[in-house]
Order: structure tokens, then C-alpha cells, then sequence
């Protein structure tokens, strides 16, 4: 009886607890955010938006058994969709070195005052644009999926 209420429960609630977790995650990549990358901050980031953005389809009702569309093939491409997106925002975070140069600069009196100047790139930006280019297509064949499955 206990499991049966549970199961209930989550039935009813799995999109709004699937949506909580995820700003807990995103505000967690944030906390965590550091100058060359994180990697707690980046499974934060992907997982978080994942969950908020799955949570909000199930708040929808798009895992709905209504909503099924090609067998299920426009839901899945739309799932991936997300993940591919996701992973590209997280990966776009992490920042590399390039080079360290000291530069001088005149002070009061004439004098030379050495700083760092530290140059950085960010050596994943190719796969973050690879997987958005991916990505998109996916959603908009997901989203054609769905929409010839609800013109029949």
C-alpha cells in the first residue's frame, strides 16, 4: 500500500521534483564555476539542464503515452536533442592557458612595474558548436515527427 502512494506520488510530481533538482544543480554549477573549468561545475551544468528541461516536458505531458508520436521516435530525437544541447553549453566552460607574459608598465616616478598578463582560449569550442550543429537538426526532426503524428 506504502509503494502504491509512492508511486502515485511520483507519477503526479516527477516533473516538478525533475525541475527543482535542476535549478538546485544549475545554481550548484554556479557556486562552482571557476576561471579555467570546473569539473563539478560542468556535470552540474549538463545534468541541471538536463532535469529542468526533462521536467518541464513531463510537466507538459510530452512522455505522455497521448502524445507518442511515430512510435516514440519524435520523443526520443527530442530527448537527445536536449542532451546533445546541454553537453554543449557544459563543455563550452573549461579554458586553457595559452600564455603567460609579463608586461611592463610605468608607474609613479618613472618606475617599471612588472605584471602577468595570462592569455586563455577555450580549446572546446569547436565540440560546442559540432554538437549544437547536431543537435538542432535532431530537435527539428523531432519536433517534424511529432507534428505529422498529430495530423493524423
Amino acid at each position: 500500500m506504502a509503494i502504491d502512494v509512492l508511486k502515485e506520488y511520483l507519477q503526479e510530481y516527477s516533473g516538478n521534483l525533475m525541475i527543482f533538482s535542476g535549478i538546485v544543480l544549475l545554481v550548484v554549477g554556479l557556486f562552482y564555476v571557476e576561471n579555467f573549468g570546473s569539473l563539478v561545475s560542468v556535470v552540474a551544468f549538463f545534468f541541471g539542464i538536463v532535469l529542468f528541461i526533462f521536467g518541464f516536458f513531463a510537466r507538459v505531458g510530452l512522455f505522455s503515452l497521448k502524445l507518442l508520436s511515430l512510435n516514440g521516435l519524435g520523443t526520443i530525437l527530442i530527448c537527445v536533442c536536449v542532451a546533445f544541447l546541454a553537453l554543449s553549453f557544459a563543455v563550452i566552460e573549461f579554458q586553457a592557458v595559452a600564455s603567460v607574459v609579463t608586461v611592463y608598465q610605468r608607474g609613479p616616478g618613472g618606475k617599471l612595474i612588472p605584471y602577468q598578463e595570462v592569455n586563455t582560449y577555450r580549446p572546446y569550442a569547436w565540440l560546442s558548436f559540432d554538437l549544437i550543429g547536431i543537435g538542432l537538426p535532431i530537435l527539428f526532426a523531432g519536433l517534424i515527427a511529432k507534428a505529422i503524428s498529430a495530423r493524423r
